[in-house]
């Protein structure tokens, strides 16, 4: 019999509803649920994976690519597979690695699929799978609401994003790439890990999971609604010389700002600059297709 630790948030649409029906589905298939219940406002995900790390279970997390980064920590400390289940509202890290977004089909994968083992980047030692930003993205994250989350999905980031950028100044930015060092004023400045981040934009269109390798974009329009016009390169991630874009990738980097700011990694703020960044290779091991 396989061991399972089942995480599904509760905020997550029809979580309370998913929740029952994935650990139903489990137990037909034959897995032992070491977890009877979870409840984020009271229990912590790490706690909860180092308990039951002798057991070797499988971890399911249910939910977005903040729900990851609250158990990744543990799955990388103690080498334990995801299986991821996307409820999220942006799902980046499924959509890198075509994890299907049907609950049921996601599970399957604990049969079905395979196991790959990814990147994963540090900012502070704090450990992201995804991305980290500083800029519009702080204050956006700062702001939207779990509830406009909820019924709204990516449209509460776009009016969050539109109220923010119409009071906001770009700031200025020291950038150090594998000893090479780029100042600009920037209204964002987001470094990828992997290949997607906001609402499936592409950092760099080669970028992926396991390149070991960290991909930033810093966007330095003049005015900020001059950053519509890049929309359908951010989609490809592919620029041109011409536009007020910086593109930089490295195995290491080092934001400095004039004074301390907030990040957000993979979606919650976390740490503030300075920030150090790094990659650990195929540091976690995730169920795929």
């Amino acid at each position: 019999m396989k061991n399972i630790l089942v995480f599904v948030n509760p905020k997550a649409r029809q979580g309370n509803q998913l929740d029952a029906d994935i650990k139903n589905w489990l137990k037909d298939q034959g897995f032992n649920v070491l977890n009877s219940s979870f409840d984020p406002r009271k229990d912590k995900i790490v706690d909860i994976i180092s308990k039951h790390q002798n057991d070797n279970p499988i971890v399911l997390v249910g939910g977005g690519d903040g729900s990851v980064n609250a158990a990744l920590p543990a799955l990388v400390k103690h080498q334990l597979p995801l299986l991821l289940v996307p409820l999220g509202t942006a799902n980046n890290l499924a959509r890198s690695l075509e994890i299907p977004t049907d609950p049921l089909k996601a599970v399957a994968l604990s049969v079905e699929g395979q196991i790959k083992s990814i990147d994963v980047g540090l900012a502070n030692d704090i450990p992201f799978v995804n991305v980290i930003g500083l800029g519009l993205s702080t204050q956006v994250n700062r702001m939207v609401r779990a509830e406009m989350k909820k019924w709204l999905g990516v449209f509460a980031f776009v009016f969050t994003a539109l109220k923010v950028a119409l009071r906001m100044t770009p700031f200025r930015i020291v950038l150090e790439c594998d000893g090479k060092f780029h100042k600009a004023y920037t209204w964002q400045l987001t470094v990828c890990n992997g290949r997607n981040y906001g609402n499936g934009l592409v950092i760099h269109e080669e970028a992926s999971l396991e390149d070991e390798t960290l991909h930033a974009l810093s966007t330095e329009v003049k005015k900020w609604w001059h950053g519509f016009a890049l929309l359908p390169s951010l989609m490809r991630g592919k620029f041109k010389e011409r536009h007020p874009v910086t593109v930089l990738a490295g195995k290491s980097m080092l934001i400095h700002t004039k004074r301390p700011m907030h990040v957000d990694v993979d979606g919650d703020i976390k740490t503030k600059t300075p920030v150090k960044l790094a990659v650990q290779p195929r540091a976690l091991q995730i169920f795929v297709p």
